[in-house]
């Protein structure tokens, strides 16, 4: 048996502590022999105990809860004979937080419930400046859907989640931008059905219930308010969305070089995504690519967009219809600025191979974030 008394006292010297979460959950253990954890509104281990390592590995190595410990937590299941005392944070409406003690007595469950209650009080701050990392506020078990979804991917059509058969996009909208909220309210405007999974520096939104007719709808939609976000090709495998999140994040990562779209559609940045992994060996290895510098260098002087022109023909698969329309041009005048690009750096644009070869060089080359030399240093 324990004393609240001294459990206050512990409190207080462990709001001291640089990590205060940390050092309460381990000396509340010390004294109440109670696993304690505490976890955001997230489903992030902000710290807890050994007792609590010891029962749920698998939530405290990777740092949030797992879908196996969160479903035991709801149903306050035993575990190795102890029972579960749960009490959230709450901030405003919805709760920022939960205090986790597992203890061996079930005769102590009144004192574990009150000493929840005492720490739920005493750590609310913690918790609150946790939370203004992120947008959104959900419920817990919609931030288990969208890690189970996006992080853990088991087979994801368990009942226990009901998630919805059909077709499917994911979205990622990056926080850096500034409108994040405002793109996923849009987003919910113009889609009931989504599900959405936040990280620290990202959003990613599951659009389901979504049909091939749907899909030009929803991709125009998006280009005409001219919001900043990377979407997926339609799919029917939710156990893709982990692959899916890899994807769009890789392709967030593309430095922006004078883009028009706010869009970055998967079919069409997709490589240029995969060319980041490259970029600190290209870096290390100081790629320089001289045709391309010339026809950066021929931009420069004469105001054309050649480089630009060449990447999205290439990127379009040498397909001129697709491309003039992706530049906004005229079919003709895509032909003629690939007759001057020929001229300028010397290469057959028809040619598969060396087109190929164009396509990793220029991939490689903006991945690499390398600028154009001076015109000095070329004519040097």
């Amino acid at each position: 048996m324990f004393e609240i008394e001294n459990c206050y006292r512990i409190i207080f010297e462990a709001m001291l502590e640089d990590s205060t979460f940390r050092c309460i959950a381990e000396r509340m253990e010390q004294y109440t022999k109670a696993g304690t954890a505490f976890v955001s509104g997230m489903g992030k281990v902000l710290a807890c105990s050994s007792v609590y390592a010891d029962l749920f590995p698998v939530s405290a190595g990777k740092g949030h809860l797992a879908s196996k410990d969160y479903m035991a937590m709801r149903a306050r299941k035993e575990i190795a004979g102890r029972s579960w005392s749960v009490t959230p944070v709450y901030g405003g409406k919805r709760a920022i937080g939960y205090v986790i003690l597992v203890y061996e007595q079930k005769k102590e469950e009144g004192l574990f419930l009150e000493l929840g209650e005492i720490l739920a009080q005493n750590l609310k701050r913690y918790f609150e400046e946790e939370q203004k990392q992120y947008v959104f506020c959900q419920p817990l078990k919609e931030h288990m859907a969208g890690f189970l979804l996006f992080k853990e991917e088991p087979a994801v059509r368990s009942e226990e989640w009901n998630f919805p058969e059909g077709k499917y996009l994911v979205i990622l909208i990056r926080k850096d931008d500034g409108q994040t909220e405002e793109t996923a309210a849009f987003l919910r405007s113009i889609w009931k059905c989504m599900q959405i999974y936040e990280e620290k520096d990202e959003v990613f939104v599951l659009l389901y219930q979504v049909k091939e007719k749907d899909v030009p709808f929803l991709y125009g939609a998006i280009e005409a308010e001219k919001r900043k976000c990377c979407i997926s090709e339609m799919f029917s495998d939710l156990s893709l969305c982990g692959n899916k999140k890899r994807i769009l994040n890789r392709m967030s990562r593309v430095e922006d070089f004078g883009e028009k779209s706010a869009v970055r559609r998967e079919k069409e940045w997709s490589m240029q995504g995969m060319y980041t992994y490259t970029t600190a060996l290209i870096e290390n290895a100081w790629l320089r690519d001289y045709s391309m510098e010339r026809l950066l260098l021929e931009d420069e002087r004469n105001h054309t967009e050649l480089y630009h022109t060449l990447k999205t023909y290439l990127l379009c698969e040498n397909n001129v219809t697709v491309a003039a329309k992706r530049l906004h041009i005229h079919r003709n005048t895509l032909v003629y600025r690939l007759k001057q690009i020929k001229e300028c750096i010397d290469v057959d644009t028809n040619d598969y191979e060396v087109c190929r070869e164009l396509l990793a060089c220029i991939m490689m080359y903006d991945s690499a974030g390398q600028s154009i030399r001076s015109r000095t240093d070329y004519e040097d």
